[in-house]
């Protein structure tokens, strides 16, 4: 784990703190204080200043929802599937590729981003998982409006799973051959 000196380093830098809001806007905000200590939910993040105070406090890292809310301040505890669906404006494609070989998660990882591109998916983000992994994002505004008859953001999370089915089957050959 890291020292609070470098985490309070690493968030009192302005781009990060604008960066951080910036992706967090309609989504809900875990925050987690050490290991295996999470703060209340559901929380946001909503200005800069605050990822400071928080990481003062001992926050030693965010994770945002892949579900974006109308208002992530108004879930319960226990929602349910209707609830969540009302309050739900869109969702984010995460995939988490983390393998306990870190050149296996890279190999993986580029095959996802080269087989999203060539199904001609142009806004895709990777970043470090902080781990031995990455996480590929493509962002809800990148998907069409709505799929058949059902409107695009009710179809979490049965759309992710199935775009991740799809992917592990279409890479799992090279990715077998470059392994």
């Amino acid at each position: 784990m890291l020292s609070k000196s470098i985490t309070l380093k690493f968030y009192k830098r302005k781009d990060v703190q604008e960066e951080m809001v910036k992706h967090a806007q309609n989504k809900e905000v875990g925050m987690q204080y050490g290991l295996n200590n999470f703060g209340k939910r559901p929380d946001v993040l909503s200005y800069p200043r605050d990822i400071l105070e928080l990481a003062v406090q001992g926050v030693t890292s965010f994770h945002t929802s892949e579900e974006l809310w109308n208002n992530p301040l108004s879930l319960s505890s226990s929602p349910n599937r209707k609830e969540l669906d009302e309050l739900r404006i869109g969702w984010d494609l995460v995939l988490d590729i983390d393998c306990k070989i870190f050149e296996y998660s890279r190999i993986c990882a580029d095959l996802v981003v080269r087989f999203l591109k060539y199904n001609g998916v142009k806004d895709v983000s990777v970043k470090f998982s902080g781990n031995k992994g990455f996480h590929i994002g493509v962002p809800f505004e990148a998907f069409p409006k709505q799929v058949g008859n059902t409107l695009t953001k009710d179809l979490f999370p049965e759309a992710p799973k199935k775009i991740a089915l799809y992917v592990t089957e279409n890479i799992k050959k090279e990715l077998a051959r470059r392994i």
